[in-house]
Parts: C-alpha cells; structure tokens; sequence
C-alpha cells in the first residue's frame, strides 16, 4: 500500500471514532462533522509541513536572536572581544508526501461540507 491509501484509511477511521468523542453519540450527520473535522486538520498540518519546508522558524529564530544580540549590550561586549559571531540556526527539511494531506485534506473538508449541508437544507 503507497502512502495515500494509508493516509486515506487512517484518516477515515479516525473520523469514524471522532463523533464518540465530540458528540457522545454516532450519526450521520457527526460523523459527516468529524469528517470535515479530519480534513481541516489535514489542511493544517500540510501548511504547518510548508512552512517548515520555507525555513519560516528559522528566520524567526535567527531575527529575533539578531534583534536581542543587538539589546543587550553585555552579550554585545562580550562577542566583540572574543571575536565571534551570532550562532546563525538552520534548520532544514524536506517532507515527501506534503501533498498527499492536502489532496485528502480538501476531499474530505469538501466532501464533509457539501453533505452536511445538504443534510441540514433537506431536513
């Protein structure tokens, strides 16, 4: 089984299990709700994936450890008379199946969103 087949799996069993928690009840309508549920948490974690992929938190990091290098003249003095320079963090990583969240992650937001919508509307 690739990776998709078993992200697809996992999360539609977890959805399964979802309105147990949530609604102390099974139906169709929260298991439809945990579904989307599942989708947007999927969604979440493919950008929070992109942005450790951009090297967002590094850039943080290495700005605010410049901006507080830069306050604090202690640390300053002390840098200059050793002769070195702010420690720069990098961080960086690839992940390989980034896409695949967002494919199953829009499905089942998307799918979750129209059914029980039509749910609502018809009853």
């Amino acid at each position: 089984m690739n990776f998709n087949r078993i992200l697809f799996l996992v999360s539609l069993g977890s959805s399964l299990i979802l309105p147990f928690f949530l609604y102390r009840h099974w139906t169709v309508a929260t298991w439809f709700d945990a579904v989307f549920l599942v989708g947007l948490l999927l969604i979440i974690v493919y950008f929070v994936m992109l942005l450790i992929e951009g090297q967002f938190f590094s850039a943080f990091l290495k700005s605010t450890r410049n901006f507080f290098a830069k306050v604090n003249k202690k640390d300053q003095l002390i840098r200059e008379s050793e002769k070195r320079a702010v420690e720069s963090v990098e961080y960086q990583h690839h992940f390989p199946n980034q896409k695949a969240f967002l494919q199953i992650g829009l499905i089942y937001c998307i799918g979750g969103l129209l059914i029980s919508s039509a749910l609502y509307y018809l009853n």
